[in-house]
């Protein structure tokens, strides 16, 4: 049989073999986009058990009138975009320390991937724990050095819990980007380092001029997906602060989710998501636009 016969009934199977699992993911991953689609359109209700067709009212009343959506609209993109920002700080100088030769590395960078790995719940509930006001281990410690007479209320000052669901999202998060930098450190040539080392440049010309230049693209794709996953995040902030106090940790998937379970407006609630979908399009266009002109 003529090789190229035998490529293409091998790719015909293949073909076959994974039509079925990925007709399902479709059916599973469409339904809800286009059922969600549709009821941003309606004015379902399933608290009055209404549900009318009212076309693009809820898209109006939101870009119009709407300010609690804008409130929570603007710490979403506060809480992506420092999470995003001090993730990638942070995994690079891991990333840069653990690219050594030193003892126990694989230890080490073992240990450093614990809070990636850890489930979000029990990683929020152990912090909840460790953050609290009364018999937290933060609080306990700094009461008695002396550092502190009254305990410190990171989650029940607004300001301060704002800053504090922050820091928890990026312990959570700098493992992913730690390990990405890590990869793409170790496939930049080390004769480039022995070149510039030859030359006279010492620690931070080189990191400027060799292993940043060749971190770009792997930086690009990593901080656009950090700020995605951080951007649609919902379980880090409201199993540690409910949206409190005072909603003032209300992102829009939290946002999203009272208006549906809570006030009952599931219509309005869709809403929200398909506007959160587009603004993260628009995000991932103008990213991947920025990316391509790079490239160039």
């Amino acid at each position: 049989m003529p090789v190229r016969k035998l490529l293409s009934r091998r790719n015909s199977l293949g073909f076959k073999m994974i039509l079925p699992p990925t007709a399902l993911i479709a059916c599973i991953t469409l339904f809800p986009l286009i059922n969600g689609l549709y009821l941003g359109m309606t004015n379902t209700n399933i608290l009055r058990n209404i549900s009318d067709f009212v076309g693009i009212e809820n898209y109006v009343k939101i870009i119009l009138t709407d300010g609690e959506f804008y409130g929570a609209l603007s710490y979403t993109a506060i809480y992506s975009f420092f999470v995003m920002a001090f993730s990638y700080i942070l995994g690079l100088i891991f990333a840069l320390l653990l690219n050594r030769d030193i003892k126990l590395r694989g230890l080490f960078r073992a240990a450093a991937l614990i809070p990636w790995i850890i489930p979000p719940i029990v990683a929020t509930t152990n912090w909840s724990w460790v953050l609290n006001d009364q018999y937290g281990i933060i609080n306990t410690f700094l009461k008695q050095i002396g550092f502190i007479k009254e305990p410190i209320l990171f989650l029940a000052m607004p300001n301060l819990a704002r800053m504090t669901v922050i820091g928890v999202g990026v312990w959570k998060s700098y493992p992913f980007m730690m390990i990405v930098l890590l990869a793409g450190l170790q496939s930049i040539p080390k004769e480039l380092y022995e070149a510039a080392y030859i030359d006279g440049a010492g620690f931070v010309s080189s990191f400027w001029k060799i292993t940043m230049p060749n971190l770009k693209n792997v930086s690009f794709i990593c901080t656009i997906l950090m700020f995605i996953w951080t951007f649609n995040n919902f379980e880090n902030i409201y199993l540690l602060t409910q949206g409190g106090p005072v909603q003032k940790t209300f992102v829009l998937s939290i946002l999203s989710y009272y208006m549906a379970f809570f006030r009952g407006t599931l219509g309005y609630a869709s809403a929200i998501t398909t506007v959160m979908l587009v603004v993260l399009l628009l995000i991932s266009m103008g990213y991947l636009r920025v990316l391509k002109a790079n490239e160039v």
